[in-house]
């Protein structure tokens, strides 16, 4: 098995539906917006059905465009000693570099796919993954490390 020397990947991805915790939120809410419609006295099935797809193309559509005018991407580098994070919206650019003997705790959520890095000093790093694998691959390669370190 080859070792990894580094571990890079960006967010989001290409994909358009990538958190989770959006889409979770999205169907609960027209789930609501259907049974809020036909609860209606002078509404059907039919009614229910198109103001619940007329919600949910208008949320789509209004959150598409907004990614595409923010323009925000991150772009994350992990190696044996490091973690870089960039940060891009369209009209700034930030950089971080966490060291990983400075990491005292860290928690990932494989369903949601994030997770967050508590640093000695107190400071709170959010991590954001495309897939389950990026967070398992994120997970092995930084238990490996702080192991070494301690």
């Amino acid at each position: 098995m080859a070792v990894t020397k580094k571990l890079t990947w960006n967010f989001p991805a290409k994909d358009f539906l990538v958190m989770r915790i959006e889409t979770l939120t999205v169907v609960i809410v027209a789930l609501l917006v259907f049974m809020v419609i036909l609860s209606q006295p002078y509404h059907g099935w039919i009614s229910a059905i198109l103001f619940t797809a007329a919600f949910i193309g208008f949320y789509y559509a209004l959150s598409y465009l907004i990614q595409k005018v923010r323009k925000v991407e991150e772009e994350y580098h992990l190696t044996p000693t490091h973690l870089h994070v960039t940060r891009k919206s369209k009209s700034k650019i930030s950089k971080t570099k966490i060291l990983l003997k400075d990491i005292y705790l860290h928690k990932l959520n494989k369903f949601f796919m994030g997770g967050y890095l508590l640093t000695k000093r107190g400071k709170k790093h959010l991590l954001f993954f495309n897939t389950k694998k990026e967070v398992e691959k994120f997970e092995s390669f930084l238990k490996k490390h702080l192991k070494k370190r301690k």
